[in-house]
């Protein structure tokens, strides 16, 4: 009789999914905040784009590091 493959579970791709959700609202945000904070600092506008781009950028590396280690790549 073969083993049920633990990868399987619709549980457990739903928790990714929200995981990866999450984990993409958070380094955005963060990075916009960052980007903000650095506009009233420094000046000018460009540090928004700069550290939105510097989140998605975390974002999508945090994201394959979690698929990697949870999905078994």
């Amino acid at each position: 009789m073969n083993q049920p493959n633990r990868n399987d579970n619709p549980w457990r791709a739903a928790a990714l999914t929200s995981a990866i959700g999450i984990d993409l609202v958070v380094c955005l945000l963060a990075g916009y905040w960052f980007g903000d904070w650095l506009s009233q600092v420094l000046g000018g506008q460009l540090w928004v784009l700069g550290g939105f781009l510097l989140g998605l950028v975390s974002a999508i590396i945090s994201i394959y590091f979690m698929i990697k280690q949870y999905g078994g790549l």
